[in-house]
């Protein structure tokens, strides 16, 4: 997926007795000079295959093997690169980065959601619900999960509101969720 290592730096790494990836993280902890280069080379190598890639599923497959990806460092250079191209009237490339920032984006949250407690994932589908009859529908496919004890907790406690609306969409679900239980 990513270029090979140019020779110089691989040379300073094999000098620095690096053969696995334990010996590498060692290697880079203790010469700072070498990590900064090995790190410019792969955020450069990184964006590159970014650049280069033609599909969503390419992309995700980047991500899956290069986590620098799905990094706000990552995200942020992609951001500065459309700007400097739409500044430069770049517009092709700027829409074409643009794309596939966006479907990295997307990703990012399905990574997200992926590494989430199953508790954690009801509850959200539960608040997220569209309506309450949507709401009642995500209660009875998780069940198993939302009748308990912890998913009020979970609801109660680790949920904030940003603005009176959403204060009281919380508290309606946390009162639906209470009915639900109870019957």
């Amino acid at each position: 997926m990513l270029p090979s290592l140019p020779q110089d730096l691989k040379n300073r790494l094999l000098a620095a007795g690096v053969k696995d990836d334990a010996s590498l993280y060692a290697a880079l902890d203790a010469d700072p000079a070498l990590r900064a280069a090995y790190q410019a080379w792969l955020f450069d190598s990184v964006t590159h295959a970014f650049a280069a890639t033609k599909s969503r599923e390419e992309l995700l497959e980047l991500s899956d093997h290069v986590p620098l990806l799905t990094s706000d460092d990552f995200t942020n250079t992609v951001q500065r690169a459309i700007d400097k191209a739409l500044d430069m009237g770049d517009y092709e490339t700027a829409e074409a980065l643009r794309q596939r920032l966006e479907a990295l984006k997307e990703i990012r949250a399905m990574k997200a959601y992926e590494r989430q407690a199953p508790l954690a994932r009801a509850v959200i589908a539960f608040v997220q619900a569209a309506d309450e009859e949507s709401a009642r529908r995500a209660f009875e496919t998780h069940r198993a999960l939302l009748d308990s004890d912890e998913a009020e907790k979970l609801l109660a406690e680790d949920f904030e509101a940003q603005d009176d609306k959403a204060r009281t969409h919380l508290r309606r679900r946390a009162e639906l969720l209470r009915q639900l239980r109870e019957a």
